[in-house]
């Protein structure tokens, strides 16, 4: 059998050449994987090793981590996050373990890993001057709200969306707004207006709220990967094994979600609650990269009352701005261009 595979693996590389060579060595060789749980998954220890990356438990068999100049990766058996410097990015699946090693699922480490790491493996990313701007809810549809504090999602989501608009419009980016009044816009329209006006990149505001008054912090979604489950859920859905149009741009949609979540950790007081995934209908069928950002919990009440301050809606602008600044530096330094 393993004759077979090299056999099979030897004829690709002399079908597609040298890129399949490439992206077989980054996402690991058949080889390579073991499949627990009905899902191939890759060892840590292996991962790390073609990263360059030196490997170290931090707490033998439950805590392992990964570690450059740069860059360390802590990974825990049987949770579904990873901390990429100190940053939250969420799992498809669960770290797994098996005998005495722990072992990251393929489909992560290709969209999850991957994106962050090498994100040259992709190919060119996309470029992006004009960004569309969808601030959630409105009209009708008030979205989150604290009565107490005289709050309401839609009002602030189209006043943090003005806001982001001038910021970007400064730095020399074109800026569309779904919508700049108070009105309702269907959910899957948000993106066709994204689509029609050939944006480069959608970004939509919003803000959370909770039943329990603890809850609080910043999150960051991007679409859901094929072939993975959403944050929210922890196992293969049917639509998990359908491909949209959002998914055309994951690996950007992971590495710009990155930047952006790790942005607004670094600006606001707000915990950190992490690089998400969902297959949000206003992301699904996206022609560009695009990201749901929730600023904070209208119910909470310290987090609430920031909110409601201009100034700190004009942090949360800034914080988003920098992170897409970010990503335009990657993305010049993959394309070759100068700084």
């Amino acid at each position: 059998m393993a004759f077979g595979l090299l056999v099979s693996f030897l004829k690709r590389i002399h079908r597609e050449g040298v890129v399949a060579l490439l992206a077989i060595f980054f996402v690991c060789i058949p080889l390579c994987a073991l499949e627990l749980n009905g899902v191939n998954h890759l060892q840590l220890d292996e991962i790390g090793a073609k990263l360059g990356m030196q490997s170290r438990w931090v707490e033998k068999g439950k805590i392992k981590e990964l570690k450059s100049e740069w860059t360390r990766l802590r990974f825990e058996l049987h949770k579904r996050e990873m901390i990429v410097n100190g940053l939250r990015v969420h799992l498809g699946f669960p770290v797994a373990g098996s005998r005495g090693k722990l072992y990251l699922s393929e489909t992560d480490f290709r969209h999850q890993i991957q994106p962050i790491l090498t994100p040259q493996v992709f190919g060119k990313p996309p470029g992006f001057h004009h960004i569309i701007i969808d601030a959630g809810h409105g009209g009708t549809d008030p979205g989150a709200e604290n009565p107490a504090l005289k709050l309401r999602e839609k009002s602030l989501t189209l006043d943090l969306a003005k806001r982001l608009k001038a910021q970007l419009e400064k730095a020399g980016y074109k800026v569309t707004l779904t919508r700049s009044g108070d009105r309702l816009i269907a959910l899957p329209e948000r993106a066709l207006m994204a689509n029609r006006l050939k944006g480069d990149l959608f970004l939509s505001l919003h803000f959370n709220a909770s039943g329990k008054s603890s809850v609080h912090g910043v999150e960051t979604y991007a679409f859901t990967p094929l072939l993975q489950p959403s944050t929210s859920r922890g196992k293969l859905h049917p639509s998990d094994r359908k491909s949209y149009p959002g998914n055309k741009h994951d690996p950007w949609n992971e590495l710009l979600g990155f930047y952006v979540q790790r942005s607004l950790k670094e600006t606001l007081p707000s915990p950190d609650r992490g690089l998400k995934r969902a297959r949000f209908t206003v992301l699904r069928d996206l022609n560009m990269p695009g990201l749901l950002i929730e600023g904070g919990f209208v119910s909470h009440s310290q987090e609430g009352r920031n909110i409601g301050s201009a100034a700190y809606r004009e942090k949360i602008a800034r914080a988003i701005a920098s992170g897409l600044a970010t990503f335009e530096k990657t993305a010049n330094r993959l394309k070759g261009k100068a700084q």
